[in-house]
């Protein structure tokens, strides 16, 4: 988290805003990279979620891991000759043959990341990220110490500090490379077989982030590298958050899939009515935050605006993240979930459209992008009180409610003024909640005794 916020508050202020935005395109791209596993770390993170290490088949994890490695020097060929072909600028075309070098060294890092997390071994995949984020953060330091103006130097950094992790994973997995490998047949049908477990949570995680995707791709076409580098600036104020979050949904997994129904189904009502008390409280934090950032980066100051209309997907991708996708997984519903995902990509794509050749309108674009996710989050959760046999009710509402005042306030009224009116309706949503308001007091208060 701390790298994530060096890495927004910093990179900008040494980078121009075009240079800016080249750092942020390559940023986007590699976000996609998961994709090119076609599911195949999914597939065996679901299949092994539970293992011990004693217990797992390390000959057959082996065997899948040579497959993998294959595909992805495959998909590293075909993207760096498309680099080549097609990119209209030698900024782009390094940009893609950057990206598909990252793509190799994450997907099969991220293989045996997933074994880690699917032993419980949880501690291993936190290293394996911290080293990550501690090998980009020194030469971080010294280019921004030493005013490094081009985008490159900080790409080729990021890559270097993705082969360390990418080494330290096969250091902590070298008991399933000496294990032996099955036969080429048998290799390539477990692969297949983890890929069709993998393919729909993939497609789901793939699509669900798309759904802020489409919208940022068509900024960059309507609008340009610039207007996408502000915007990029002001969802990576959001990013860190939520990928700060979402790492415990990684957690709860294995630890869920271990857990009785009954045990599963009370943590679900608490993470959940937890999370929507809660999480309303970081619209408070967008006051002081926007007024810094604005200070330290002046020539962002109208980012600040797209931050507010983006701030509400830290508090709907995070619920998300959390409770709803992690709660698919551990049913096995992941086909429910890539169908939530395919259907917000289509309406997020419906409304970027719409935001762009219909009114001309950056902020109708994020709008509805916005909107998208936190009708995905609503329903999500309506699916799974279902599926837990869980009686809902009215927090999702109000906290929806509380967004839209968050973001009027922000657009009609001074800082101060909009603050203060934003606290007191987030006191009176907090008064009607109060039983579950002192319940989350107290389960917070007992976590910190212990």
């Amino acid at each position: 988290m701390l790298v994530s916020i060096m890495m927004s508050l910093l990179v900008p202020k040494v980078l121009g805003v075009t240079t800016y935005g080249y750092w942020q395109l390559f940023v986007f791209y590699v976000s996609y990279s998961g994709f090119f596993h076609l599911g195949l770390n999914d597939g065996v993170y679901l299949i092994e979620g539970g293992r011990t290490r004693s217990e797992i088949d390390k000959k057959l994890i082996n065997s899948q891991f040579i497959v993998a490695s294959i595909m992805q020097l495959g998909a590293g060929l075909l993207i760096s000759l498309a680099g080549v072909v097609f990119a209209d600028s030698s900024q782009r075309c390094f940009v893609l043959l950057a990206f598909a070098l990252y793509t190799v060294m994450l997907n099969l890092s991220s293989y045996f990341g997933y074994v880690f997390q699917a032993m419980n071994e949880t501690k291993l995949y936190s290293c394996m990220t911290v080293l990550e984020r501690l090998t980009f953060l020194i030469p971080l330091l010294g280019m921004i110490f030493l005013g490094v103006e081009s985008f490159e130097p900080f790409v080729i950094a990021y890559l270097l500090s993705r082969a360390c992790s990418l080494v330290y994973s096969l250091w902590k997995a070298r008991d399933f490379l000496t294990a032996g490998t099955l036969s080429v047949s048998e290799s390539i049908n477990a692969a297949v077989g983890s890929i069709k477990v993998g393919f729909s949570l993939m497609a789901a995680n793939i699509a669900s982030m798309f759904i802020l995707g489409v919208a940022r791709g068509m900024v960059d076409a309507a609008w340009g590298i610039e207007v996408f580098g502000r915007v990029s600036f002001s969802l990576s104020m959001a990013n860190f958050f939520i990928a700060f979050v979402s790492q415990a949904s990684m957690v709860l997994f294995p630890a869920l899939r271990q857990g009785s129904e009954t045990e599963r189904k009370s943590f679900y009502r608490g993470i959940r009515d937890m999370m929507e008390i809660a999480f309303p409280f970081i619209y408070v934090l967008y006051f002081p935050m926007s007024w810094a950032l604005s200070l330290w980066l002046p020539q962002y100051a109208e980012s600040m605006g797209y931050f507010a209309l983006l701030l509400p997907v830290c508090v709907f991708n995070s619920k998300m993240d959390v409770c709803c996708t992690t709660y698919f997984k551990v049913l096995r519903e992941e086909r429910t979930l890539l169908k939530v995902n395919i259907v917000t990509v289509a309406v997020s794509a419906v409304l970027s459209a719409a935001g762009v050749y219909l009114l001309g309108s950056l902020e109708a674009v994020l709008v509805g992008a916005v909107t998208a996710i936190i009708g995905r989050s609503v329903w999500s959760e309506l699916r799974l009180n279902e599926l837990m046999g869980t009686r809902g009710s009215a927090l999702p509402a109000e906290e929806i409610l509380l967004t839209i005042c968050f973001v009027v306030l922000v657009f009609n009224m001074q800082a101060c003024a909009a603050l203060a009116v934003y606290i007191a309706v987030y006191a009176i949503y907090l008064f009607i909640n109060r039983q579950t308001s002192c319940a989350l007091y107290r389960s917070m208060a007992r976590a910190l005794r212990h």
